[in-house]
């Protein structure tokens, strides 16, 4: 009886390894994929820049907080660890809210994008197949260095 599961689970285990090998993925499906992997590197960067910018227009306006007690805070595991004033403490919590709040809506937002452009299956399969399959990765560069050579001359089309 033991033989017999272990047989069956070893057929089906090979069934499954042989298809996911004969997956293949077309030109259409590596495009959905690397423009939204685009846009979300360029998202990302935007967002990291708007925080620089908050950060030091925040500080700049400040007279509780400045930079180093910042920095303090910001390497804090604790914030009644650092010795600060309270409304620095208060206005670094403030500063920590806003950059929160713009993950969090980059992320449903990325998410969104997932489901609607890619869709959640093509999405991960997708995933797993550029990390394992070469000529999938290749394809795939191959397909996002076009779309980045192409969106900053749409970028200056738009101004």
């Amino acid at each position: 009886m033991r033989k017999s599961v272990l047989m069956i689970l070893l057929l089906v285990g090979m069934f499954n390894v042989k298809a996911q090998e004969e997956q293949s993925f077309s030109d259409e499906d590596l495009t959905k994929y690397a423009t939204v992997m685009a846009w979300a590197e360029g998202e990302t960067l935007m967002l990291q820049n708007l925080v620089k910018d908050s950060i030091t227009t925040w500080l700049d306006n400040s007279e509780s907080l400045d930079i180093s007690t910042y920095n303090e805070l910001s390497k804090a595991s604790d914030l009644s660890a650092v010795e600060a004033d309270p409304e620095a403490v208060e206005a670094f919590k403030s500063i920590q809210q806003r950059i929160e709040d713009k993950k969090a809506n980059f992320k449903e937002v990325y998410v969104g994008k997932i489901k609607s452009d890619i869709g959640v299956g093509l999405y991960n399969n997708l995933k797993k197949a550029l990390k394992s399959d070469e000529e999938v990765k290749s394809r795939y560069e191959a397909i996002y260095e076009e779309i980045i050579a192409v969106e900053p001359s749409e970028a200056d089309t738009e101004e």
